[in-house]
């Protein structure tokens, strides 16, 4: 698989923060983001921007894309996250439909753990032998519906023993397989992006860097026999951002004659869709 598709955290009463002067305040145990994002192009020292129109990247924007759900992760416009959508296969034998959904993690080339974010569960419908993910603790006894160690926390993942009570909600969760469809049938999802302002076009694979579309795909859906199985035979790949699918990269190691692309060393960006809340 290579590695793994980088997700943003929240690491709860994880870190310090310091504020105001005379005296100034140190208050700890705080809520820290890790892994929200990669260093802009104002941070680096000479950095290589990408090359071609005024509608490249910015200071403030980056090359680089990450997942991450948001109950236990926030995306900002300044650090936007992978938006998808998914359908999930429940415990009882129902799916959720096609809705939107976010990344929990990776499980496979091709293959992610996601929640469904179309609409959550309240406790007291919740599917014995399902996965959430807590999205609103309430006054729900959280221990009892499945979570096991008494100190439930908004984003925590538990697979329910009962259908609960109170009035706590959560994501279901599942795996899916990316698909190269708007709509996700039942155990599939997409992560759409385009090229160049091109019609929007769906993942075949991604990481935090790469990704490929379904051209030449020997299977234009991953069967249970090929799940995190690389079957591309000659689809287009293309570097990631969240900002904008203008203008070029140049290739590591590529020639660049007179401060522009030498041929054959330069790729076109791809802007995957993203959220921002």
């Amino acid at each position: 698989m290579g590695r793994a598709l980088k997700i943003a955290k929240t690491n709860t009463g994880s870190g310090t923060t310091v504020s105001g002067s005379n005296p100034a305040v140190t208050a700890y145990n705080q809520n820290v983001d890790v892994d929200i994002g990669f260093p802009n192009f104002g941070s680096l020292t000479a950095p290589a921007t990408p090359y071609n129109s005024a509608d490249t990247l910015n200071s403030t924007e980056y090359l680089g894309v990450v997942g991450g759900s948001n109950t236990d992760s926030t995306a900002t416009t300044t650090n936007p996250q992978i938006a998808c959508v998914v359908n999930l296969n429940l415990a009882d034998g129902t799916t959720t439909g096609s809705g939107a959904g976010r990344i929990v993690r990776q499980k496979g080339a091709h293959k992610f753990l996601v929640t469904y974010n179309g609409s959550s569960t309240t406790a007291g419908s919740f599917i014995v032998g399902q996965a959430y993910k807590i999205l609103a603790l309430g006054n729900t006894d959280w221990n009892a519906v499945g979570h096991g160690d008494g100190n439930a926390a908004v984003g925590d993942e538990f697979t329910a023993t009962t259908v609960g009570s109170g009035n706590g909600t959560a994501y279901p969760m599942a795996q899916c397989v990316l698909s190269n469809a708007a709509t996700a049938s039942a155990g599939y999802m997409s992560i759409r992006f385009s090229v160049g302002d091109s019609t929007a076009i769906y993942a075949s694979y991604i990481t935090n860097k790469w990704i490929r579309d379904w051209n030449g795909m020997t299977t234009q859906t991953y069967a249970d026999t090929n799940l995190g199985v690389n079957v591309q035979s000659s689809e287009n790949f293309y570097p990631t951002n969240f900002f904008t699918d203008e203008g070029t990269v140049t290739w590591s190691g590529a020639d660049v004659i007179a401060s522009a692309n030498g041929q054959n060393g330069s790729l076109q960006l791809a802007q995957v869709t993203s959220v921002t809340s």
